[in-house]
């Protein structure tokens, strides 16, 4: 038998969820088996497994210790230091890429990092290193709370707002399971502003609206349309014209909704697609900004994000160090120099 104490860190979330971090090579159908006929279970009382778990909250386990450790993965060490060997390459190998002073802002539960076009958010393919897990050999490198090789079977710290390769600027990542939950809550209704700039082709007014119904190709294209249709998903853009040259101009973005490619497939779709693009843009005007400048991929950097402030409940604790603060991150210094040639 054994039992575990609900920490702060993992309150808030469902019991069969906590159990399935806890136990994540065991089967669904064996904790939930195991719920039924009580060898688990919670504040000494029967559970079904939809409880919320709080701090303090006692999950007891009335299993052999040989069940445990098969289903916590303790029997599979050899897998958990190789798991952390490959957060540690990561580490070393996106080091140079990332540059200097990567981390924007950094405390327990989140972290604000600059990304440059180029590297991948999350991997594409399972041989892909990609910032998901630097983040991890960047935190385990500190050597501080709360992440550790131990914690990373309960917890996988993570990106949690994902920019194409070719995208450049401020990424949000989560260093605990809460810092998630209250991230992607405030990504999920809307009330963080999330602002970019972008190099376009030709000259565009000085703000406007883009909006319409955002369809999927078999390509991974997305196309802007006016109509509602099947799996079509409505989605706006807000943007205002920073500077204009003889050829294209430089703009503020901001997203209202968060569809795949939405900047790329607006801007393409009002006839302004931004520089570099190479799925929505234009090919001759691409080749032209790359005689100017070397770069990779589409101009286009997230400069910005506005977190609200805390409202009158206070807000999440683990938001306290960011509510009602802005981040700035500029993006190249190519970007209005190409605008003015």
């Amino acid at each position: 038998m054994q039992e575990w104490i609900v920490s702060q860190d993992e309150r808030g979330q469902r019991l069969d969820k906590y159990l399935r971090r806890r136990l994540p090579q065991a089967p669904s159908s064996f904790i939930y088996r195991m719920l039924r006929k009580k060898n688990i279970t919670m504040n000494s009382h029967k559970a079904s497994g939809s409880e919320t778990v709080n701090t303090g909250d006692r999950v007891a386990l009335f299993l052999s210790d040989e069940t445990i450790g098969k289903f916590s993965g303790e029997s599979q060490g050899t897998e958990v230091r190789n798991d952390t060997a490959e957060y540690e390459k990561a580490y070393r190998e996106l080091r140079p890429l990332m540059g200097k002073d990567p981390v924007l802002y950094e405390d327990r539960h989140v972290v604000l990092v600059r990304k440059p076009a180029g590297v991948l958010s999350q991997k594409a393919q399972p041989g892909d290193v990609s910032v998901n897990e630097w983040l991890v050999g960047y935190l385990l490198q500190r050597k501080k709370d709360p992440v550790s090789a131990d914690s990373l079977s309960f917890y996988t710290p993570s990106v949690c707002s994902r920019l194409d390769r070719n995208t450049g600027g401020i990424l949000l990542c989560a260093a605990s399971l809460q810092g998630s939950r209250e991230l992607t809550a405030l990504l999920r209704d809307r009330r963080m502003g999330k602002f970019y700039r972008a190099v376009v082709l030709g000259k565009t007014g000085p703000e406007g609206v883009i909006e319409g119904y955002l369809t999927k190709d078999g390509n991974n294209r997305s196309r802007m349309g006016t109509k509602a249709s099947e799996g079509a998903k409505w989605s706006r853009t807000l943007y205002r014209t920073l500077q204009s040259g003889p050829h294209c101009s430089l703009v503020e973005l901001k997203l209202e909704t968060g569809r795949t490619h939405q900047l790329r497939a607006h801007l393409s779709g009002i006839g302004h697609p931004i520089i570099g693009d190479p799925k929505y843009g234009d090919m001759e005007a691409n080749r032209a900004a790359h005689r100017l400048a070397r770069f990779q991929g589409q101009l286009l950097w997230c400069t910005r994000v506005e977190f609200p402030q805390a409202g009158e409940d206070g807000g999440a604790p683990e938001l306290n160090g960011l509510y009602g603060k802005r981040f700035v991150c500029a993006p190249p210094d190519f970007y209005e120099s190409i605008v003015r040639r």
